[in-house]
């Protein structure tokens, strides 16, 4: 009787661990779909740290997820150890030891699944803030020449335009072909 209410433990804090993984990591933005977020934010503070605390809740949910099944683990190294040495073969226990064999086999899959997803996951964020700084460094580097170009073409203005007097002096001595 007390295998049948561990099993039902067991399954009850997985199911719960599983279906607490499925919430979206990043929190609806009001009047948008998941994850959107505003085109124009006044600070980027909050979504920064809306992100950092969506992250932390996912490093959380997998961490506690793998524990459980560290301790699903150990209860199943258990229940094995004391059916076999048990001297009744009962083929109900065995067939009981087998599913949970399988489903725990199921849930590591899971578990990997979603470690490595998590991981994609923030080398995709990596890349893209990546890629924004890139952007926003080039889109700095284009203002710099153009404000640098305004400046000369200000200066240049400011000299004004070069009359054909000036462009010749009368005052200097006419080349000659030879020295004497």
């Amino acid at each position: 009787m007390t295998m049948k209410h561990t099993a039902a433990v067991v399954i009850l804090a997985a199911t719960t661990l599983w279906a607490q993984s499925s919430s979206p990591s990043v929190p609806a933005a009001p009047g948008g779909p998941a994850g959107s977020r505003p085109v124009l934010p006044v600070s980027n503070a909050a979504a920064v740290s809306a992100q950092e605390k969506a992250k932390n809740d996912a490093h959380l949910r997998i961490e506690e997820m793998g524990d459980t099944l560290a301790k699903m683990h150990t209860l199943l190294k258990q229940m094995q150890a004391k059916t076999a040495a048990s001297t009744a073969k009962d083929s109900i226990a065995k067939a009981n030891l087998e599913l949970w064999e399988l489903m725990l086999n199921d849930l590591d899959k899971q578990y990997d699944q979603m470690r490595n997803e998590l991981h994609a996951r923030e080398d995709l964020e990596a890349r893209r803030a990546a890629m924004y700084k890139q952007s926003e460094d080039k889109a700095a580097a284009a203002r710099a020449e153009q404000i640098k170009k305004a400046a000369q073409g200000a200066a240049a203005a400011s000299q004004g335009p070069a009359t054909p007097a000036e462009s010749t002096n009368p005052a200097a001595p006419a080349p000659s072909s030879s020295p004497n």
